[in-house]
């Protein structure tokens, strides 16, 4: 087997296995890690080896001594001398095994390892002559062994399904992934630095929630047997952020886990995660400069600069982050971005226009026809940071009227990389019109369900208008899709690929306890576990 490592060599695995397992192997050198190796002291990151020493200059060894551990990526040898990369988490480096060095009985073991064995060696920092940044091994212990081959080729793996399984793999070979991954907790830790820097105080709000609310959203129903009742996974934490609000919380967020019951795809997945930001006292306008703000300081922190260049589709685009971004209306962007003319149109003119676009109309509302024209034939022409506003009201229940027009709501989406990634508005806070606006939801459930099916609505939550009833000011609000964000900054082409772990379907195989019985019965007697 062949793994190609980061130094365009290939490390040939020189293991060769026999119908009997390479523990035994171990085990005849009276090695087994399980048993005898519970901890290994490491004094330095791989990471800060590679900075300070990157002055040794060729053939020069350090005497200064370090103690690493980490997982074995590559290996190649040439005779008494064996080569290794070794990853610990925060960097890669080559290892350099001498017979001389090491001695006969180690190097017994050294030549059983195998790509994806764990190790802790001690050594020296040296370049060898060829320039290569390494270390020079003069003791090491196997901490863990690989039980499995690793793949071959793990780049460019066809069966996407197999990635998604093998997520581990996945992180661990797939350098794009995990530097993605890396990202998203970096991009959260700055948008916590920058809202608490601003007096903002992050409020967990319950997952499990007897009315679901927040979005226009199919939820998951679950069964709470404590109550004798069905509740609903959140599909968004607004109006408890919002009760917080009326609490007196006039600066909340939530960095979010929610849960849709929708489809599957490139953009979507039903668990996700997103931040909710709501601030009193002012309106969208204010929390549009927010956003602008924190997006681009979090941008900055972790990538170093407010341009960033994003490869997608083998073409570069430089995304710049830096304030003010565009803010341009619905309608508007759907004549300038699609040459599609929409202002001023009736209803019937605007169903007419959908359905010559070949869009599915499955929804009465007009509002949800100007988004599907929108997302048609304007949304992925959209790459810099932008601000959409001005979206119908029928489609933003939650949402204040425009001060304008009331037919629209100030409510905005923000794009970037043709992604939707947000959305926010001035909060509704008269408790008498969200009344209204949610019996309205009410009516066109009912009055669709024959005609389109179950319509996406926002239903009655009574509890949160008498939350509203006690009084809140004039506040405004705003989600952001942080998956939807990571997957943008890293041109990558599905949600899923900056999911951590996503559900796929349960493969067939047998375990190694199961394929080896020896194995399992020299445990079970070592370890006294019958």
């Amino acid at each position: 087997m062949k793994l190609k490592n980061f130094l365009n060599e290939d490390y040939v695995e020189v293991n060769t296995m026999s119908q009997r397992h390479r523990f035994w192997q171990f085990v005849a050198l009276g090695v087994d890690p399980y048993i005898t190796e519970y901890v290994f002291e490491t004094n330095e990151s791989l990471a800060k080896i590679r900075g300070k020493y990157a002055y040794l200059k060729n053939g020069e060894e350090s005497q200064d001594r370090y103690s690493v551990a980490g997982r074995i990526l590559g290996i190649r040898k040439h005779g008494k001398i064996a080569f290794m990369i070794l990853d610990d988490g925060t960097a890669q480096i080559q290892l350099v095994f001498r017979h001389d060095i090491v001695g006969e009985k180690l190097w017994k073991i050294v030549d059983i390892l195998n790509v994806g064995d764990i190790v802790g060696v001690v050594g020296r920092p040296m370049k060898t002559l060829r320039g290569e940044l390494s270390i020079l091994v003069e003791n090491f212990k196997v901490l863990a062994i690989t039980w499995r081959d690793y793949p071959e080729k793990w780049h460019g793996l066809a069966d996407a399904e197999k990635r998604y399984r093998l997520r581990y793999l996945d992180m661990m070979l797939n350098k794009k992934i995990r530097d993605a991954i890396v990202a998203m907790y970096r991009i959260e830790k700055s948008f916590r630095d920058f809202l608490d820097s601003k007096g903002f105080i992050e409020i967990h709000t319950p997952k499990l929630q007897p009315v679901y609310g927040g979005a226009l959203a199919r939820p998951f129903i679950t069964r709470m047997y404590a109550l004798n009742r069905d509740v609903y996974l959140s599909i968004a934490p607004e109006t408890y952020l919002k009760r917080s609000v009326v609490a007196n919380f006039f600066k909340v967020y939530e960095i979010a886990v929610c849960f849709r019951n929708e489809d599957i795809d490139a953009q979507h997945y039903p668990e996700f995660i997103q931040i909710e930001i709501y601030q009193a006292f002012t309106d969208w306008n204010g929390m549009m400069k927010l956003v602008e703000d924190m997006v681009s300081y979090a941008v900055k922190a972790v990538y170093g600069d407010y341009k960033i260049e994003v490869e997608k589709n083998n073409e570069k685009v430089i995304l710049n982050f830096a304030p003010p971004w565009r803010r341009i209306p619905l309608e508007e962007a759907i004549e300038i971005f699609g040459d599609v003319k929409i202002k001023g149109r009736s209803y019937e003119e605007i169903l007419k226009i959908a359905k010559e676009l070949d869009i599915k109309v499955d929804d009465p509302r007009k509002g949800k026809l100007l988004e599907k024209i929108f997302e048609k034939v304007a949304q992925q022409k959209i790459q810099q940071p932008t601000f959409i506003t001005l979206f119908p009201r029928d489609v933003s229940p939650l949402a204040r009227p425009s001060r304008e027009n009331p037919e629209y709501a100030e409510r905005f989406e923000i794009y970037i990389g043709g992604l939707e990634v947000g959305n926010g508005y001035s909060e509704l806070n008269n408790p008498i019109v969200q009344f209204h606006f949610f019996s309205k939801e009410e009516e066109l459930r009912i009055k669709s369900r024959e005609k389109f099916g179950e319509v996406e609505h926002h239903p009655m939550d009574k509890d949160y208008v008498r939350a509203l009833e006690y009084g809140m000011p004039p506040t405004a609000g705003v989600g952001i899709g942080i998956y939807r964000l990571v997957m943008m900054l890293h041109g990558l082409d599905s949600i899923k690929d900056v999911i951590p772990y996503t559900i796929v379907e349960q493969d067939e195989f047998k375990t190694i306890a199961e394929q080896h019985s020896d194995i399992l019965d020299y445990y079970i007697s070592k370890l006294k576990l019958e």
